[in-house]
């Protein structure tokens, strides 16, 4: 695992819910990540390093997730982002640029939405569910070819996430995230947005990016070639410089597009 400099974490209770926050790094950006189903904020460790060259990064375990309590209740999206941004306005964070990966995407539009004073931007990191593919049995199938196309070192960490999770509350939140429509929430949001995918991700194909950012024009779509699902692992310094700059030039032709 990579270790981030400085890092402190703590947690913390938000209405009856626990999530972990780990911070690190010092500067006037402030980063919120949010990471994806089943998963914890350990993928994002790499892409942390890099952010906190260049400001304050918080990366947030979701109640159920990296070994926290399982909520008693069931939860939609909207639930996680209300539970994310009461974590933020506790710990007195925002602004944020809001940084979500796969599900963390759908979370941190719902976020958006829901508080826009508190977003400076938001980086969705090949976000699903690929309307096109939005079943259970599909995405079970994308995921699976996904993990030919990682590294060792993410597949040994989305496993052992995945079974500190477990299968009920992986379960208990599926459906949420299939009904979720964000090719028709993105379209409320009132800050820059930046789309980035591997080239090579088969759960969120390149046609789908470009859908969600012509419901919100001005949103970018870039391609960080040569990766799958979690480019940021293996990829964070490109990763890194596209969500230092939410608002850039549109990048589908500049970072590739490998299929």
């Amino acid at each position: 695992m990579v270790k981030v400099p400085g890092e402190t974490a703590r947690q913390l209770t938000i209405d009856g819910c626990r999530l972990r926050l780990r911070t690190a790094g010092i500067g006037p950006e402030v980063f919120v990540l949010v990471h994806g189903i089943g998963v914890s904020a350990r993928y994002f460790e790499p892409l942390a390093v890099e952010l906190a060259r260049h400001g304050t990064v918080h990366l947030v375990d979701l109640p159920g997730h990296g070994g926290l309590p399982r909520p008693d209740r069931a939860m939609d999206l909207v639930d996680l982002a209300r539970l994310v941004h009461g974590a933020m306005t506790e710990l007195g964070i925002g602004p944020a640029v809001l940084v979500g990966h796969s599900m963390g995407c759908q979370v941190v539009t719902e976020l958006a939405l829901l508080h826009p004073e508190a977003a400076s931007a938001l980086v969705l990191l090949a976000p699903s569910a690929n309307r096109h593919e939005r079943t259970a049995w599909k995405q079970g199938l994308r995921l699976f070819q996904d993990a030919f196309r990682e590294p060792l070192a993410v597949d040994v960490i989305e496993i052992t996430d995945y079974l500190r999770c477990g299968p009920r509350w992986y379960l208990t939140l599926l459906p949420a995230l299939l009904r979720h429509r964000p090719e028709d929430r993105i379209a409320g949001v009132r800050v820059p947005v930046r789309i980035i995918r591997g080239s090579r991700d088969p759960i969120v194909p390149l046609y789908w990016c470009r859908e969600l950012a012509d419901a919100l024009p001005g949103t970018t779509v870039d391609n960080i070639d040569g990766e799958g699902h979690v480019m940021m692992f293996r990829s964070p310094k490109p990763v890194a410089e596209l969500c230092l700059a939410p608002a850039g030039p549109r990048g589908d032709a500049a970072v590739g597009d490998r299929p």
